[in-house]
Formats: structure tokens, C-alpha cells, sequence
């Protein structure tokens, strides 16, 4: 940039400009009536359109941003005809540039005013952060780029890395689009868009990232797969990087792999207490295999290496083959898988167990080698950890079979399996103070609100739900015997085994998310149907009567359970009203249900209840059997009448088929039931439960 004289404008300036007034206002209105520009106000410059604009390049090239919008960013200048300065900061801002123009003296005091007379660290804009490349994962890779346009590909690349780490980002995307190129980062799970950048800096951008991670700059027609380690602010930061090429140019993903915030305690992961006593009674076995399981980005990695740790307090020899390395652990051997040299995840299976392993981590179980030799591993008197892509934890042992390992190998080997999903946690600004809602029984969360924190999402970091599957031998009988996933998640279920959707209610009900996110990462259950009647012996025609041609069956298929709170002013009986998408839509209801296979009356209830309301129920008392007719199906069904009481009441979390709840006095209910049958009932558990009869009956009447 040329330099001015005496506090006046460039020599080039004047010159095109051809003679001016010499008193400096006249000569500013002049020129810029002459250039066709308009006179920067100073005075009025905005804050938001300076903080587009890294210092270093502001103090450069003598400019002030004034103003700017999504398409074009005004800046105050001396030189206007600087094409340098208006091509590398339109690359900079990823904005159109336009001038005004400013007098020298007065926008040098301008600038120095805006960003301040000295460099201090705390005011270093977000682009100017140290980054620094500590390793690449290939050797030999081009030390240059060559023509980087004055080094300003290579800051740019540090910003998108500093500005991934600063934000908690666990993916940076750099998409090719029509309109530029599109940088998005993955917080907390979610895609956010941060920046678009012109197209003209797509190849050298890549290439600059290629070279950061040890990849072939000059192969721009294949996916290719890098590694690095880099420097952000004096912390070492690991980088996976992906390359895929696309319709308009090479796609770029770039996982972050920060472990000081990735490498956690098992008790720091958010699991509720019942949940990480179950977890770490599985990695108290001596032998056998633990499984994890879930989709990518589930945090597995996470939970496996939370694992690790804990069991090396037990001074355990401990090797993990895996493919790739997300993180170093002292202490522990960690093997790269390395296909092309034929280090398989099966070859270094078999070379680790001739090193004596107390502990053996399997990154993933893809094929039937591995998964063979994983569970005779496992037989041996080892602990074996891994990880397979399934949606459940039962789904997890017939995966295994479709592999082609026998029954009775995975019933003795497999000790437990954990199924996870990640939720995003309520940021404190939304954390609930009110009520809970009448119609989702979930906490209400407050209107978003400017939030450091957060940055007004509503949410900050993310918590594990969980189902924590541990092998009980009605299990390991089921699983020997090939039996289908359904009556393997039967039999976890009757082992305490909760699911992903009641695990996360738990989360919902205590504040800490919200139930739209909930139903965002794991599906509600299943409306549930009445199950189809059992085949009956048709009925024996008599003289002048018609037969029908579909026989009548007798089937014992649904549960009712009238929920009830002993109030001290008086019994409370919970009636529930159906949603307006459903079966007798706006009817009040006690809590009713179809009986699973293999599931008896009076466990189906209480299952109900918990599943409808959320609620636990402390006694349970048979009434009476129910029946009805359904003409459509030939068939006289049977329902289950139980009373369940609730000491405590507890929040109420209705399901999907609900709409409202309310805590009714026994004459309230009576009168609000919408089926009469309901209301006597409600009077017949009264006659035979109430506290002058309950002496006599009890022991009759009471389930547990």
C-alpha cells in the first residue's frame, strides 16, 4: 500500500483525482465526489461490523468497518483504488466490498480508537488465535503449498480450526456450494451454519488442509483419509480428516479430537445412578464381552475409553486394537489397524493374545473372523470390550448369529451389552421453574434468552441415555435356544433392563432435557394393539340356529389398573383423558393396556402404569375380570381389572395417547368416567379397599 504525505491522501489517489480545494474538508467532499464515492462517518461506525474484521488486516491496510450486511461489508479507507486490499478482505469477510472515503490522520485515530493502541491477548479477535501443526499422520507429505497468496490461506485454515475448537465443535464441515463455500460445525449433535467463504479460495483451502493432514494435494478424484495433530493455544489437538470430492468441488470433514473434554470418568458421562451401577457391576467381571452399541456419534468411543480407565485402578495389562486411534491413554498398549500391511482387526487379535492381556478392546466387530475370535477371547478368561451398529441392546446378539457364531458361544460369552444414544442437556438460561405441563407431564422451559453459554440454543453439551443390558440366565437360556430379539428384550426387560425412551423420560423429568429432544434420538413405544384372538373350537350347531362361519374365542388380552393415591383428606384416583389422534378420543380412562406375549396379568399392569404415567406402583390388588365383545374379530376378550396404590405420587409423564391428567376424588372420578362399567368399578375397589375392609381382604385381593 502506498504511503501518504503529510497526512494526506495516496499520491495514485491524487493523481487520478486531478486537482483538489486545499483546505482538507473541500478536499475530502471533492475527491469523493470525484472517485463517485461517499464520505465514511467515522463517528458512526458499527461494533457488529467490526468484529467481522480481524484486527491485523484492519491495521494493514488502513481500514475501519462502518457497516455490513450478509452481502456486503463498507469499509473506510484513504487508498479506495487498493485492489489488494479489496480482494483479500472481500476473501477475508466473505463479503463484497465497498468504500468510503476517509480522511488519513482521521481514520489512523479512527482505527486506533476502534481496536486499541496495543496487541493484548485478551483482545485478539477469534481468527488470530495460535495454531500450530504439531505431526501429520503420513510421512513425507509436502511441506508447502506453494503460492499461498501471501500466507493468507494458511490463517484462514488456523481460524476455521481455532474458531472448531473455541466453539466445541466436534465435526468443522466445508461444503462446495452454488453461492461459496459453506463452514458448518456439529455442536452438541446438531449441524449450525457459521460462515460462507468466496468459491475462488475452494482449491487452495483443500489443499491447505490436505497438507495439515498428510494427504495427496495432487489427487483431487478420490476420498482420502488424514490424520494430524495441531497446537490451538498451547493444547494439543487431534484432527481426523475426510475428504470426499463432489459435484461442485471436494467436500472436507474434520473431526475434532479434543481430549480434555472427550476422556471422562465413568461417573462423569451423566448416567443416572441405577444405570452406572449396573455398567460398572459388568466391568466387575472377570471374563466374558461387554458390548456397546449405537449409531455413529453416539458417543461409544467415549464410554468405551471411560471403561478403560476404570479398569486400569485394578492394574490390569490392557491392549485395544483399533481403527483409527481417537485418543492416547498412558498406560494402556493401543494397536492401528493397518489393512494394506494385512494388520487386520483379526490378525491382532491373535498376536495380543500371545502378550498376556488382562483386557482386550476390539475398536469394532465387522466381519465373522473377528467377532470368532473376540468371543473365544472372551471364553479364555479375558475381558473383552467392542462395539457393534446396532439400534438396541438385544439387537446386539442376533447381529453376532448373523455373523455366524453359534448360539451357545454368544450365551456364554456375551455378559452384557449397552445401547447409547446422546441428548443435548438444557442450558442453565433454560432449565424449567415452572409447573410441569398439563399435557406432556415434562417441565416447562423457559423463552430462550441471550446466553453466553448456550449462545440462545437452549442447550449445552450432551448426556448419555442408555439401556443397560445385563445377561441373566433366563437370557442366556433364550439366546442358546436362537429365540428372536423380541422375547431377548423380554427377558432383559424382566431383569431390570429399562429402555432408551424410559431412560431419557428419566432425564426429561428431572429438567435436564426437554421431551422434543428426547423424541429427536430415540422413538416413543409403539401405540400398543390388541393382540389377535387365539384360534377356537367352532362352536356345535343346534336345530334352528344360524352358525357363523368365523368360530367365537375367549382370549385373556388387556390389563385395566385404577392408580390410586391414599390422601389423607381422602383417596385420589388418577384418571387420564384420551388424545384427540386416538381410539375414543377426549374419553377419561383409567390406565389400560394389551398383555405382551409370554407377560402375565399382573405384571402387565404395573408396566402399564409405569409407561403411561411414569409412576411406580407400591401395592398391587386384583378386582375383578372384564369382558367385551368385538364382533369384527369373533371375539370375546377378557380384561384384567387391578387397583394400584402410589404412596408417593410423584410427577406424572403421560405417553402419546394421553392428553391431560388429574387427581381425582373418588366421587369425581365416579362421575367423570366416561364408560359406566369405569364407574363402578371405582365403587367396587372402594367397598372392597377401603380402610374398614382392607383387613379382610387383603390377603386375597393382593398381588404384592
Amino acid at each position: 500500500m502506498a504511503a501518504t504525505l503529510h497526512d494526506d491522501w495516496p499520491r495514485h489517489v491524487l493523481d487520478v483525482a486531478g486537482p483538489l480545494p486545499d483546505s482538507l474538508p473541500d478536499r475530502l467532499r471533492v475527491l469523493a465526489q470525484r472517485l463517485r464515492l461517499d464520505v465514511a462517518e467515522l463517528h458512526r461506525a458499527d461494533p457488529a461490523a467490526r468484529a467481522l474484521l480481524p484486527e491485523r488486516w484492519a491495521r494493514h491496510f488502513r481500514v475501519l468497518p462502518l457497516a455490513a450486511t450478509e452481502a456486503e461489508i463498507v469499509l473506510a479507507s484513504a487508498d479506495p483504488l487498493d485492489l489488494e486490499c479489496e480482494r483479500t478482505l472481500a476473501f477475508a469477510t466473505g463479503r463484497s466490498v465497498r468504500f468510503a472515503l476517509a480522511e488519513p490522520g482521521e481514520l489512523a485515530r479512527a482505527v486506533a480508537d476502534a481496536y486499541g493502541s496495543a496487541l493484548g491477548a485478551a483482545e485478539l479477535p477469534e481468527a488470530a488465535r495460535d495454531v500450530q501443526i504439531l505431526s501429520t499422520e503420513q510421512e513425507g507429505a509436502p511441506p508447502v503449498l506453494g503460492d499461498d497468496d501471501g500466507g493468507r490461506v494458511t490463517r484462514l485454515v488456523d481460524d476455521l480450526l481455532a474458531d472448531g475448537v473455541a466453539a466445541g465443535a466436534s465435526d468443522v464441515h466445508i461444503e462446495p456450494e452454488e453461492q461459496g463455500i459453506a463452514v458448518r460445525h456439529r455442536i452438541d449433535g446438531v449441524l449450525r451454519h457459521v460462515r460462507t467463504l468466496p468459491r475462488g479460495v475452494a482449491r487452495s483451502l483443500v489443499s491447505r488442509i490436505k497438507i495439515v493432514s498428510g494427504l495427496d494435494i495432487a489427487d483431487r478424484l478420490r476420498p482420502q483419509d488424514g490424520r494430524a495433530r495441531v497446537a490451538v493455544n498451547g493444547a494439543a489437538v487431534d484432527l481426523r480428516v475426510s475428504t470426499l470430492p463432489a459435484s461442485r468441488g471436494e467436500k472436507v470433514v474434520i473431526r475434532i479430537l479434543d481430549r480434555r473434554s472427550a476422556l471422562r470418568a465413568l461417573d462423569a458421562m451423566g448416567f443416572h445412578p441405577d444405570e452406572y451401577a449396573r455398567i460398572d457391576a459388568l466391568l466387575a467381571c472377570r471374563e466374558g464381552l461387554i458390548l456397546v452399541t449405537g449409531p455413529t456419534g453416539s458417543g461409544k468411543t467415549t464410554t468405551l475409553y471411560a471403561a478403560l480407565q476404570r479398569l486400569q485402578e485394578r492394574s490390569l495389562n490392557i491392549v485395544t486394537v483399533e481403527d483409527p486411534i481417537e485418543y492416547r491413554i498412558p498406560g494402556i498398549v493401543q494397536v492401528q489397524v493397518h489393512e494394506r500391511a494385512g494388520l487386520t482387526f483379526a490378525s491382532a487379535l491373535r498376536s495380543i493374545m500371545r502378550q498376556d492381556p488382562d483386557v482386550i478392546l476390539v475398536g469394532e466387530i465387522r466381519d465373522r473372523e473377528t467377532a470368532e475370535i473376540a468371543i473365544q477371547a472372551s471364553l479364555t478368561g479375558h475381558i473383552v470390550l467392542s462395539t457393534l451398529h446396532t439400534n438396541d441392546a438385544a439387537s446386539a446378539v442376533t447381529r453376532l448369529a448373523d455373523f455366524g457364531v453359534a448360539p451357545y458361544k454368544i450365551a456364554t460369552a456375551v455378559k452384557g451389552v449397552v445401547a447409547q444414544r446422546l441428548v443435548r442437556q438444557l442450558c442453565e438460561c433454560a432449565r424449567a421453574d415452572g409447573p410441569s405441563s398439563a399435557r406432556a407431564g415434562v417441565p416447562a422451559v423457559a423463552e430462550p434468552a441471550p446466553c453466553r453459554v448456550c449462545g440462545g440454543e437452549r442447550y449445552h453439551g450432551r448426556l448419555a441415555i442408555v439401556e443397560v443390558l445385563a445377561a441373566s440366565p433366563e437370557f442366556e437360556r433364550r439366546v442358546a435356544a436362537g429365540d428372536p430379539v423380541e422375547r431377548l428384550a423380554q427377558a432383559a426387560r424382566e431383569a431390570g433392563m429399562r429402555s432408551l425412551w424410559e431412560s431419557g423420560m428419566t432425564h426429561v423429568r428431572q429438567g435436564s432435557t426437554t421431551l422434543e429432544e428426547l423424541r429427536r434420538v430415540a422413538a416413543p413405544p409403539p401405540p400398543r394393539k390388541l393382540k389377535e384372538p387365539r384360534a377356537a373350537r367352532a362352536p356345535r350347531a343346534t336345530p334352528g340356529s344360524a352358525v357363523s362361519d368365523s368360530p367365537i374365542s375367549v382370549d385373556v388380552g388387556t390389563v385395566e389398573c385404577y392408580v390410586i393415591h391414599p390422601h389423607p383428606d381422602g383417596w385420589r384416583v388418577l384418571m387420564l383423558q384420551r388424545a384427540d389422534d386416538t381410539i375414543r378420543p377426549g374419553s377419561w380412562e383409567a390406565v389400560t393396556g394389551s398383555i405382551d406375549d409370554g407377560e402375565r396379568p399382573e405384571q402387565a399392569a404395573p408396566r402399564e402404569v409405569r409407561e403411561e404415567t411414569g409412576l411406580v406402583v407400591d401395592r398391587l390388588y386384583c378386582v375383578s375380570v372384564q369382558p367385551f365383545y368385538l364382533p369384527r374379530r369373533s371375539s370375546i376378550q377378557m380384561s384384567v381389572v387391578f387397583a394400584g396404590f402410589v404412596d408417593e405420587p410423584g410427577d406424572v409423564v403421560l405417553s402419546h395417547e394421553h392428553q391431560r391428567f388429574e387427581w381425582m376424588s373418588v366421587e369425581a372420578a365416579i362421575e367423570r368416567s366416561t364408560w359406566p362399567r369405569a364407574g363402578r368399578t371405582i365403587g367396587d375397589i372402594v367397598h372392597l379397599l377401603g380402610p374398614q375392609n382392607i383387613g379382610r381382604v387383603d390377603d386375597v385381593l393382593r398381588i404384592r
